[in-house]
């Protein structure tokens, strides 16, 4: 291969890097923590699972991204570094991640881009949109609306009149320590396990699109590579790109999207389930209650006691057979210990998925083995750049997909408490 180089367009890449820091990346950002780690559906005794996903398992997210921005300008300003060797003037000496408007980023948020910094600052990343100046365009992303449908099964639950009689057998026989109904067996059940399931939708979206990312680049840099730049040192940028974004960062991406959607698909499978078994024990509850309503309502409000040791003068005076009427209490409070035991069971949920989301972290852990190379220029630096952290990447991709394997036995579990559940 002979050697060619076309400084200005080497430059251009580099801005384009840029561009995809500041424009794509935050994109997906978003994606993945306002969608991905909503706590929408996590209420009721879910509520807990909720505060984790919002809390440290989003923060781990954005760290991730962070990286990712920062990593991509460091390229960036390497690649401007190969078209100054070769004659390129650069009228901004700033570091890209300064320039583009991205240095107000922490390591737990992302920023958008404002742009390249020079020229007109107003014109954004307009050389390398579709149809822009530039022979490079940065990622085209499909980025779809999530939709949340309302879930809430209490709504299916109609008390009516008969929430006094329940309120009162909750009261004298202290089903739930000294709860009411409404607080003891429907508060519990509030929650929207549909869009729980979106979340997993949102991280499938979010693999998906780290996929266009890496072929977009892989795009790109084939181009820079073919027609503006040739020789070792073209090549050996070429297997950078290829081991450290594609088949690291970006396939580590992908992996994670798969993982964490896996995870919220399976609370919402198994959620559903215990919620809708528990539905049925709870409307089995209210058509008792409306027995006793029917039948035995004038003396709702007086102790149990007192029922007790009038017996015979109360079913003389209303027509009522204490006994049934004890049969049916009984019935209640029985089947209100099966809906405790199932709010067990969601609460398990709750402890055996408290630690799944934090794997996360190993998403940042690969974007850190992206190292930062001295001189693009010199084909044998590059070189040894990828020799020397291609065995630390290998690793970190290793105990990714072991941290993955050891938090898919939470998903096991799930399926376990779903089957005991019933």
């Amino acid at each position: 291969m002979g050697f060619e180089v076309h400084e200005k367009v080497v430059a251009d890449f580099g801005l384009y890097l840029a561009a995809e820091a500041g424009v794509t990346v935050p994109l997906i950002e978003r994606l993945a923590r306002d969608e991905g780690m909503s706590a929408d559906g996590f209420t009721g005794l879910l509520a807990p699972l909720g505060e984790i996903v919002t809390g440290d398992a989003s923060v781990l997210v954005g760290s991730a991204f962070s990286l990712m921005q920062r990593k991509l300008c460091d390229l960036g300003d390497a690649v401007i570094g190969v078209a100054k060797d070769y004659g390129y003037t650069d009228y901004d000496h700033r570091a890209l991640f300064e320039r583009t408007g991205l240095a107000g980023d922490t390591d737990e948020d992302v920023n958008y881009g404002s742009g390249y910094g020079y020229f007109n600052p107003q014109r954004g990343y307009d050389l390398h949109r579709e149809g822009g100046a530039s022979p490079f365009t940065y990622t085209q992303l499909e980025l779809e609306s999530i939709d949340r449908p309302d879930t809430d099964y209490s709504e299916d639950l109609d008390t009516g009149a008969v929430l006094g009689v329940l309120d009162w057998i909750w009261s004298e026989f202290d089903v739930d320590g000294g709860k009411g109904f409404t607080d003891s067996i429907i508060s519990p059940l509030a929650g929207n396990y549909n869009s729980i399931e979106a979340n997993g939708k949102a991280w499938e979206s979010v693999g998906n699109n780290l996929g266009l990312l890496a072929a977009n680049l892989g795009d790109n840099a084939t181009n820079l590579a073919v027609n503006h730049w040739r020789g070792p040192a073209s090549e050996a940028f070429g297997q950078f790109v290829d081991l450290f974004w594609h088949r690291g960062a970006v396939w580590a991406g992908q992996r994670m999207g798969e993982f964490v959607a896996a995870g919220f698909g399976k609370i919402a499978e198994v959620s559903k389930k215990i919620a809708q078994l528990a539905i049925e024990a709870i409307q089995v509850i209210i058509d008792a209650a409306r027995k006793i309503a029917t039948k035995a309502l004038p003396i709702v409000g007086w102790a149990w006691t007192a029922i007790q040791s009038a017996a015979k003068y109360i079913g003389w005076a209303f027509g009522i057979d204490i006994d049934d009427l004890y049969d049916d209490i009984k019935q209640i409070v029985e089947t209100a210990k099966a809906v405790f035991d199932l709010f067990t069971a969601i609460e398990d949920i709750v402890s055996t998925m408290s630690d799944y989301f934090t794997t996360v972290e190993e998403l940042a852990e690969t974007v850190k083995q992206i190292p930062e190379v001295g001189s693009l220029t010199e084909a044998r630096e590059t070189a040894e750049a990828i020799s020397e952290h291609r065995a630390e990447l290998k690793k970190t991709k290793q105990e990714l997909d072991e941290s993955v394997a050891d938090a898919d036995d939470a998903l096991t579990e799930l399926d376990d408490i779903g089957a005991n559940a019933g």
